[in-house]
């Protein structure tokens, strides 16, 4: 459950440029803070993530069939 607490939906539709891979799109925009396993280290709060990138920081490798299921979406709209 505490994948699901690092990131966030901010709006359904929208027109932005993507703050990981620097593409523009226009759809689902979500925002992403990492945990630190680091003391004294704060990682860096992404406020413009698109669908992909999200789906692959939180899931790694099983990010295409996370992303099939909404797993992220529905979790969210709770």
């Amino acid at each position: 459950m505490n994948k699901y607490q690092t990131a966030k939906i901010v709006s359904l539709k929208q027109s932005y440029t993507c703050q990981m891979c620097y593409k523009p799109k226009f759809e689902k925009m979500y925002e992403y803070q990492a945990y630190s396993y680091v003391s004294r280290y704060k990682p860096e709060y992404f406020t413009k993530i698109c669908r992909d990138c999200i789906y692959k920081e939180v899931f790694g490798n099983e990010w295409r069939l996370n992303k099939r299921k909404g797993v992220l979406d529905e979790m969210l709209a709770l």
